[in-house]
Order: C-alpha cells, then sequence, then structure tokens
C-alpha cells in the first residue's frame, strides 16, 4: 500500500460506493464478502478499494454492531515474563469461549495515559475489559467501570472499588518459601522488595512475609531495592550481619542476587540461600535451577475470563474476589543453613 499524501483523509466505505458507481449498501457488503452482489459490481467495488487504497475497519465495523465478541486487555506492559505470560494464557482462555482479545499496555504511563487508553477500549465497544496493571488510579477503575464490565487481574482488589471484582495469586502462599527455607534450618532470613508504589501485588506477599517472620523472629532485614539497583552491596551486607536466606519479591530480583554473589564469591547454596517468586518460564526451567513459588498464571487467566463473561451476561457475581493457589517449585539455589 502506498503511503497517504500528507492532509489527506482515510477513504471511507462512502468513498469506494461513489468511486464504484454502486449504494453504500452494496459496498459494505462487497467489502464484508456478503452475499448479494452481482460479480461486475464486486469488481468495480474492488477496483475502487484498489485505486483509493481503502482499508476495511474492523474497529468501526464493531462500533455499528449491537454486540462486540471482543475483550479489552490492558497490561501493565508486554516485555515482562510474567504480563507476556499471562497475556498468551487470556487469550487462549478468551479464544476458546468465543472472543477475540485487544490488548494495550500502560508501559507505567502517568494515569491520564492509562485513563485515555483504558477509555479507548471503552468506547471501541469491547464487551468487557481486564485490567492487569495494577498501578492504574482507583478512580481510572471507577470511572471505566461505570461504562463497561471490568475485572481486575493480578492484584488484590481496590478499597476504593469494592464491587471490582478481582483475581489475584493468594499472598498467604509465601507461608510455603518460609516453610522451605526454615526447613532446612535458616533462623536469620532476609526480604528484598520493591516499593509499594511500583508493585502493589508484589508488595501484598512481602509484607505478608514480613508479619509471618518477624512474628517467629527470624527476619533479619526487609530491604527496598529498585529495579535496576546492583545488589553486590546489599548481598555482601546481608551476609556478613548473619542472613543465612534471602527471599526475593520476584525471580528477576532473585537472578540478580545470585550473580552478586558470585561476584563476591559466596557460594549457593552453601553459604547463602535465594530464592525467587513468580516460577514463569524461562526462570522455572531445571536448567537455571532456582527455588521459587510459581504464581497460578493459567489459574488467573481462566478465572478472569469466567468472571469478565458472567458480568457480560449479567449473571451474578460474588463481591470481592478470588486468590488462587501458587506451587513451590524446588531448584539448587536453597539448601541447608550453615553456622557461620
Amino acid at each position: 500500500m502506498t503511503a497517504m499524501p500528507p492532509g489527506r483523509r482515510p477513504s471511507t466505505i462512502r468513498d469506494v460506493a461513489a468511486l464504484a458507481g454502486v449504494s453504500k449498501s452494496t459496498a459494505s457488503r462487497a467489502v464484508l464478502g456478503h452475499g448479494g452482489v452481482s460479480p461486475e459490481n464486486l469488481e468495480k467495488v474492488r477496483r475502487a478499494i484498489e485505486q483509493l487504497d481503502f482499508v476495511p475497519n474492523q474497529i468501526a465495523r464493531n462500533l455499528t454492531a449491537r454486540s462486540s465478541a471482543i475483550l479489552g486487555l490492558f497490561l501493565r506492559q508486554t516485555r515482562s515474563p510474567f504480563y507476556a505470560s499471562l497475556a498468551g494464557a487470556f487469550e487462549e482462555t478468551a479464544g476458546d469461549r468465543g472472543y477475540e482479545v485487544m490488548s494495550l499496555a500502560s508501559g507505567d504511563q502517568p494515569d491520564e495515559a492509562n485513563y485515555r487508553s483504558l477509555m479507548l477500549l471503552a468506547d471501541m465497544r469491547t464487551a468487557g475489559i481486564v485490567v492487569a496493571a495494577p498501578t492504574v488510579d482507583p478512580r481510572t477503575i471507577r470511572q471505566v467501570a461505570s461504562r463497561v464490565p471490568l475485572v481486575l487481574v493480578g492484584q488484590m482488589g481496590q478499597p476504593a472499588n469494592p464491587g471490582v471484582p478481582f483475581v489475584a495469586p493468594d499472598p498467604r502462599e509465601a507461608q510455603a518459601l518460609i516453610d522451605h527455607v526454615t526447613g532446612y534450618g535458616h533462623r536469620s532470613i532476609a526480604l528484598l522488595a520493591y516499593s509499594p508504589e511500583q508493585s502493589p501485588t508484589q508488595w501484598a506477599r512481602i509484607a505478608w512475609m514480613r508479619d509471618e517472620l518477624d512474628r517467629a523472629g527470624l527476619l533479619s532485614d526487609l530491604v527496598m531495592i529498585n529495579p535496576d539497583d546492583n545488589l553486590a552491596p546489599v548481598v555482601e551486607q546481608l551476609y556478613r550481619t548473619g542472613t543465612t536466606a534471602i527471599l526475593c519479591n520476584n525471580d528477576w530480583t532473585a537472578l540478580d542476587a545470585l550473580a552478586a554473589a558470585a561476584h563476591l564469591g559466596i557460594s549457593i547454596p552453601g553459604e547463602l540461600s535465594i530464592a525467587g517468586y513468580d516460577g514463569i518460564p524461562p526462570f522455572d526451567h531445571e536448567a537455571v535451577g532456582l527455588t521459587t513459588n510459581r504464581v497460578p498464571v493459567n489459574g488467573m487467566a481462566d478465572a478472569a475470563v469466567r468472571l469478565i463473561d458472567d458480568l457480560i451476561h449479567d449473571n451474578h457475581v460474588e463481591t470481592g474476589g478470588i486468590l488462587l493457589r501458587g506451587e513451590l517449585v524446588v531448584g539448587r539455589t536453597t539448601g541447608p543453613a550453615q553456622a557461620r
């Protein structure tokens, strides 16, 4: 297709009909592949489409449809293995129920941009919207949910929007990691975490682990970090002050901590045990050998599709959320504590 000259507006179906010398309804039937168009008129429409560089607009057709079979999926980002896995699972599950999926990503832009993106999905008359971006402002969620069925995924709901259903991994599943390292004899356990503003979902499980470890007298430190931090000074300080196990907010952080330990000459798991969280491929691969807790991505996608489908069809949906259980993955990065 040739580039559109500056200032030229896109061609419409009316332009196609006028150039072909047929009615707008005939042109529309020809473009959509419907019957009732003579071979002569079909050829005229085809020539007009080619001459005008006309592209049928699926979105525009959806706007005039009585109902939509499209679900909107709003992700926090697309480069993260977690969100990429969630998007793939959601598209597959939605497809099994007859839905197409239209995805947009926040990319951690200001909430004004999130508002515009979500309103764009709503204006396209999607049947429902699933938001997998926990940093979206509750006011934006409330405004969008007033226009179209909406479900939150990957977060523990929003106190300001108790009527918006959500699907999230159960933060209490972090107990499996605590039991795992304490079973190896670790009594000085540190946590690495992003701030609640950076990752509300990860903070929910970190806060739960903090409280449990503190109650048991096992918490050596809670260190707040940023995604791009050099963890070598953090790991060295924790090791020198007697920490024998580090539980991380996600698998990326665990890999960074492992790299820092290697740089410092600290043996894993001989001198220090390190575990991650999420268990998303490829981090859960046996070749990596990372001890982690696998978040039930497929279960989250399935529950989200069922919830949004029920909302679309006005079926009864319980207020509150659905919390799903994960699975402990034991690798080579954790082992028995050694006295130092």
